[in-house]
């Protein structure tokens, strides 16, 4: 028991002194570093930068506003001449230190909504004997994407997770290396997410990063999205099919307008204004809206015409009534008469025709526009 004791504080004893001995090489390491300077010999050289970028989650995609939120590890690797040293001399191999106590290029996730982050002096940093400086930063990222709704609900947008420099005017940091790597799977989404490098440019500044590009999945939720259209289209041509004795005619008509018009500002707003190109989607909603609002038009023109042959023909009916009471009665009718009910009865015939010819003249141009404009679409698409 006496001997397990004392070992224990042997233990102790050299972890303290581990401790104690690295604290004290450091600030012996730090004793003449002079942070503002580059890592250099030289000032005509260069500090090369080897850049990792790990895609650990997206969190959300938002296509209305444009933005993706994901968690990223940004690594960043250097050399720096100042901070190396002898370790078979020292037997210390590491040492860890706040960023703050030494030099480190200004990295930057370029499209980032939140514009430049700050740098935290607190992070640590890793720094090994032959001068390499090792920087982690796991943080949650706000970038831009590329929405484009034109194939919606069938849409696939594209996300840029872009890391540069700073612009420089004799590029004193450059980048010698970049990875990224995937380690983020989702278990259930409405998105498929597809990774492709981007490829490294040395313009000024100087940028690489990774292209996310997001496809909706077809799924039950998508079938959702193409059933009201489906819906609404057949709901404006019942309206022409529906006959005008009815008397529901009109208020189906305008009840039918009104929810394209509900349809049309809902899905509007989902989709937004962040699209490079126009949803087809939309644009048929909004070709639906303009059909269902002439649609009620024409219910009103053509239970107009039927009101005046209902009325006429009450009239004609009532003619004839008083005709055979007046037979009943003896008195003997005019020759007149007749030729005036005969003039009645074809013009009845006329206003009937253009009645029944005027909902199938509606419908016929109703369905050939529409007609049209899925086969000019689905031209366009292939």
């Amino acid at each position: 028991m006496i001997l397990i004791f004392v070992i224990y504080l042997m233990l102790i004893g050299s972890t303290v002194s581990l401790k104690s001995t690295k604290k004290s090489f450091v600030n012996d390491l730090f004793k003449n570093y002079v942070k503002s300077e580059r890592p250099v010999t030289r000032d005509e050289d260069e500090v090369y930068v080897n850049i990792s970028l790990e895609i650990k989650n997206i969190i959300e995609f938002d296509i209305t506003k444009g933005i993706m939120t994901s968690n990223l590890l940004l690594g960043l690797s250097w050399y720096d001449v100042n901070l190396m040293w002898n370790s078979e001399n020292t037997n210390i191999s590491y040492v860890k230190v706040e960023l703050q106590k030494v030099w480190y290029p200004n990295v930057q996730i370029c499209n980032s909504v939140t514009g430049k982050f700050t740098f935290d002096g607190n992070w640590g940093v890793t720094i090994k004997s032959d001068g390499s400086v090792h920087l982690h930063i796991d943080q949650i990222f706000h970038t831009y994407c590329k929405v484009n709704v034109n194939k919606y609900p069938f849409d696939e947008h594209e996300c840029d997770i872009s890391v540069c420099f700073e612009h420089q005017m004799n590029l004193e940091v450059m980048l010698h290396d970049f990875m990224y790597r995937v380690t983020y799977k989702p278990i259930s989404n409405q998105w498929d997410y597809r990774y492709e490098y981007r490829e490294v440019e040395k313009e000024e500044i100087i940028t690489a990063g990774v292209i996310v590009y997001s496809k909706r999945k077809t799924s039950s939720v998508t079938v959702t999205k193409i059933i009201p259209p489906i819906m609404l289209t057949l709901l404006i041509l019942s309206v022409y099919v529906l006959p005008a004795s009815s008397g529901e005619k009109v208020s189906i008509a305008i009840t039918v307008f009104l929810a394209n018009i509900v349809f049309l500002s809902e899905t509007e707003k989902k989709l937004g204004n962040n699209s490079r190109e126009p949803s087809i989607y939309l644009i048929y909603l909004l070709i639906l809206t303009l059909v269902s609002g002439l649609s009620s038009i024409s219910s009103v023109i053509v239970c107009k015409l039927y009101a005046h042959e209902s009325s006429a023909s009450t009239i004609s009916e009532k003619g004839q009534e008083t005709n055979r009471s007046k037979t009943k009665i003896g008195i003997i009718g005019n020759a007149d008469e007749p030729i005036i009910e005969t003039k009645s009865k074809r013009r009845f015939r006329k206003c009937r025709i253009k009645y029944q010819m005027l909902d199938k003249l509606f419908l016929s141009a109703t369905v050939l526009f529409l007609l049209l404009y899925i086969i000019i679409v689905s031209a366009n698409s292939i």
